[in-house]
């Protein structure tokens, strides 16, 4: 996983103030390898209804990319970083 991509795609999603689709899907799901998840996680508070996460792999970290839906296209919304052990099987 490139780890200026993701560094990047923190940088540009917690430097916007107002909301804005920064970083739309079709272009996060090009650049980022990633796995789906089926429900967002509840610390980041998106609902089935007003869009989905993705979570990315990173040596010992996961981070949880949480997008909503607009009127164009989901739009990343919020970045979460979880430890690598909280999705992987025990």
């Amino acid at each position: 996983m490139n780890y200026f991509a993701t560094s990047f795609f923190l940088i540009s999603i917690s430097s916007s103030g107002v909301f804005a689709c920064d970083i739309p899907y079709s272009e996060f799901e090009e650049a980022i390898p990633h796995i789906d998840i089926v429900n967002c996680p509840n610390d980041i508070a998106i609902s089935e209804d007003s869009g989905f996460c993705r979570l990315v792999l990173n040596g010992k970290d996961a981070f949880v990319y949480g997008f909503k839906f607009t009127e164009d296209e989901a739009c990343l919304s919020q970045v979460h970083k979880a430890p690598l052990s909280k999705y992987l099987l025990k």
